[in-house]
């Protein structure tokens, strides 16, 4: 064990059972209560009777008792509708020991988190399905970007898309099936951009914009945008160079950072998002220097990839 002075044990023990309302017991071999002590009146249990078999007074302990060698945890016991605890059993040579701690708030962070989890799942899946009809604003994004309803500013990559005709650049007159080829195209690029992360936002013409930060997110927005960058360029090219005899990629993509101001308005009976600032300008000013096949980036959005490889290797 660290050797580690008393107070300090003493501060983190404090730290770590702080407004958990601890509770515990101690019994012998046989399951029979010896002491007990703590806030077993926040879990809504009967006093304890000494010298009793303690699993006939605490039902949550049936079959746990006595105490195996490897100590026993569980996170998240149910003990009444609004009681949560979590669960520590250990054994000592002559006795075992049960400690409670109140998990109910922790719990319903967890709960929160898997109702988010739960609520990106739903927005991925409705933002692939209407691919197929259009690209636009989602009103499901209202359910997941909890935005104040005045907006707010964040920092923000904006991700435009460039489609390009790839038959036209090849030098032959028109597309057979233009709507279809771009729909295949669509079907595989915003996968790649939801899975790092990124929002499938709008259609302008033959571009399509994405935003990477506005959905919860450990990861900073410029390196998600990156990484979905450069997987659907690779992937675009192989894709197109075994299908067609061209083998570049009919697309041109554009990434820009900064702080943007980004809200839920009201349109009709519902709430479109709508995202407004300087970096989703400069990305539609850079509309006519795409190229195909090729990747631009602002200065801020590589200063922003700079300093975090800075930070990841010193």
């Amino acid at each position: 064990m660290l050797d580690v002075p008393q107070p300090l044990i003493h501060f983190l023990a404090t730290m770590v059972i702080q407004d958990r309302f601890p509770a515990y017991l101690q019994t012998t071999k046989e399951g029979r209560l010896l002491t007990a002590g703590g806030a077993w009146d926040r879990y809504h249990f009967n006093p304890l009777t000494g010298h009793q078999p303690v699993t006939d007074q605490l039902w949550f302990l049936a079959g746990l008792l006595p105490a195996p060698e490897a100590a026993i945890h569980i996170p998240f016991l149910q003990l009444e509708e609004n009681i949560i605890a979590e669960v520590h059993i250990f054994a000592e040579p002559e006795q075992d020991w049960v400690i409670l701690l109140d998990a109910t708030a922790e719990n319903a962070k967890q709960v929160l988190i898997q109702q988010k989890v739960n609520d990106l799942s739903l927005l991925r899946r409705k933002q692939s399905h209407g691919l197929d009809q259009a690209i636009q604003p989602d009103p499901v994004a209202a359910h997941n970007l909890d935005l104040p309803p005045e907006g707010e500013r964040k920092f923000l990559t904006i991700l435009l898309l460039k489609y390009f005709d790839l038959p036209k650049l090849a030098g032959e007159r028109s597309v057979a099936h233009p709507i279809k080829q771009l729909d295949t195209d669509l079907s595989t690029l915003s996968p790649l951009i939801m899975d790092e992360g990124g929002l499938l936002y709008q259609s302008i013409g033959s571009a399509i914009v994405a935003i990477f930060g506005a959905l919860p997110t450990t990861r900073h927005p410029p390196l998600q945008a990156v990484v979905a960058s450069m997987r659907i360029l690779e992937l675009l090219q192989d894709h197109h160079r075994f299908s067609t005899a061209d083998a570049l990629c009919p697309w041109g993509l554009v990434l820009t950072s900064g702080t943007l101001i980004i809200g839920l308005q009201p349109v009709g009976f519902g709430r479109t998002l709508t995202v407004l600032g300087q970096p989703l300008d400069l990305a539609l000013n850079l509309y006519d220097r795409i190229e195909a096949g090729t990747l631009i980036i602002d200065n801020l959005t590589f200063d922003q990839l700079d300093q975090m490889q800075n930070i990841l290797y010193r």
